[in-house]
């Protein structure tokens, strides 16, 4: 989960719903959007997630040849509300991005209770979706000053009263401590970061990502560098590009201290009407909103330290009784089952998991949802047996597996459990199985836990290279992530068995 927090005061945590409303889905060409506000209200906003897209998209040459896998926009009340659904009560935190096995979605405020000047919950929300687009579209191994100048320079971006973008606006918001707290770009594109002193990733980041971009010079100098290290070059071979890096600081940090800073305004065209379908959110699906954006799933057996999965577990713990006890409120609501159905396997309940899918295919024998679970679930009781009875249970869940891909043939869950139904035969993983996990990868890039089965299908077939590209997205995390540390472990293991394995021949 990417989290972008701030200091904010003591905050309410109950969940207010203001008198009368009710939620909307409203639908746009990339994003869903969940709002109690009315439609001419959640126009702006999705206007402007739309035009941040277009910009993205425009500036990165992205064609229209992807089709988009649509961001869930949950836009909640205040910081307080989204903590209470968290369980972390003034924490701070004023929206996130993540993905799950429910797909990718962002969390942001209707007001931000400790806004300050240009840090509103827009701002915040932009700034999340650029490390969506970057991974959906661009997946790649990025330093980590960049990701988050990438993010800021998008999330800063301002709509100018004529409609343009203001494409570049400075990110005033980071304040005027970027200066004073200076790292020299030597040392952070040559040394790793936990080598580099502490500084203002965000405000130099941002800074450097700024003047990179927008110098004639030095823009080409940073898509070699990029390209570089994607391609596999040491830090000192990459930042060769730039020549002398002692100047490259010297221009980088004139450039911050003069403060005047270039921007384009660029006209992003929208397909209108912005907002495509609105439709109403059914009983169960709005009383399990806060439910729905406090699930996680990735795998705590990966974190390694152990406050944090004790806490988590905890969290997680108390999630899935708030889910279990809405969940009877709705006994027949798909949307409720398929929740409650993947919160009760995430904690290893699998039996109460099976008896939601079940339930959902009584209901719905096509749910496309109940099929994925029940074959995912098959195929894991599958695992644990052995001969005839581990083979029909595999076969059974590879049936539904194909019954859902034929139901929806875009529906990337759908490949993973084809993939595991053949994993749980026993038998070598044939290669149709392996693409269909490596295409729910491409589809789902932030899941964790897809790309760690396909890292460790590669791993295990002595695919090493294969291997360390899929998992350099989770090691070359920019935060302290839970599962960060874990893959760095692994990836050193899987560097030292390709050096071993290229030696021997």
């Amino acid at each position: 989960m990417r989290v972008f927090a701030c200091a904010a005061a003591a905050v309410a945590t109950c969940f207010s719903t203001p008198a009368g409303a009710a939620w909307h889905r409203f639908e746009t060409e990339h994003f869903i959007i969940y709002s109690e506000r009315p439609e001419n209200k959640v126009e702006d906003l999705a206007r402007g997630l739309e035009g941040v897209d277009g910009l993205m998209r425009m500036a990165t040459g992205l064609s229209g040849e992807h089709p988009p896998v649509k961001v869930r926009i949950y836009e909640m009340a205040d910081e307080g509300e989204v903590q209470a659904a968290l369980g972390e009560s003034n924490s701070g935190v004023a929206g996130f991005y993540t993905s799950n096995i429910l797909g990718p979605y962002a969390v942001t405020l209707r007001r931000l209770i400790s806004a300050r000047g240009d840090f509103t919950p827009d701002l915040v929300l932009h700034h999340e979706y650029a490390h969506h687009f970057m991974l959906q579209y661009f997946p790649a191994t990025y330093p980590s000053w960049y990701v988050e100048g990438f993010a800021e320079l998008i999330g800063s971006s301002k709509t100018l009263p004529d409609g343009r973008l203001a494409y570049g606006w400075p990110a005033r918001h980071r304040g005027d401590t970027i200066s004073f707290t200076w790292v020299s770009l030597k040392d952070i594109l040559l040394k790793p970061p936990e080598k580099v002193q502490p500084y203002n990733l965000y405000g130099q980041g941002w800074a450097m990502t700024h003047f990179m971009t927008f110098s004639k010079e030095r823009s080409p100098q940073m898509r070699r560098y990029l390209a570089a290290l994607s391609a596999g070059k040491s830090p000192v071979e990459a930042a060769s590009a730039f020549g002398d890096l002692d100047q490259l600081n010297r221009e980088a940090h004139l450039y911050l201290t003069q403060g005047s800073f270039a921007y384009t305004p660029v006209q992003v065209p929208l397909h209108e009407p912005v907002i495509e379908r609105v439709s109403d959110v059914g009983a169960a699906e709005a009383a399990l909103i806060p439910e729905t954006i406090a699930f996680s799933d990735f795998d705590l057996s990966e974190v390694r330290k152990d406050d944090v999965r004790d806490h988590e577990r905890k969290r997680r713990a108390t999630v899935l009784k708030r889910i279990e006890a809405k969940a009877t409120l709705y006994p027949d609501d798909p949307v409720a089952l398929v929740l409650l159905g993947n919160a009760e396997r995430t904690a290893g309940n699998d039996k109460a998991a099976e008896l939601a899918a079940d339930r959902l295919l009584a209901l719905q024998p096509s749910n496309v949802d109940a099929l994925i679970l029940k074959s995912r679930l098959l195929s894991a009781r599958a695992e644990l047996l052995s001969g005839d009875q581990r083979e029909k249970l595999a076969s059974q869940a590879r049936h539904l597996a194909v019954l859902a891909n034929k139901a929806n043939n875009d529906n990337p869950l759908a490949y993973v459990a084809y993939f595991e139904s053949m994993k749980a035969s026993g038998e070598p993983v044939p290669g149709d199985a392996l693409d269909a996990l490596a295409a729910a990868v491409e589809k789902l890039p932030a899941n964790t836990s897809i790309r760690q089965e396909l890292v460790d299908e590669l791993a295990s077939e002595k695919r090493y290279s294969l291997a360390i590209g899929a998992l350099l997205p989770i090691a070359s995390d920019t935060h302290d992530s839970p599962l960060r540390t874990a893959a760095r472990e692994q990836l050193a293991k899987l560097q030292a068995m390709l050096g071993t394995a290229g030696a021997s021949h």
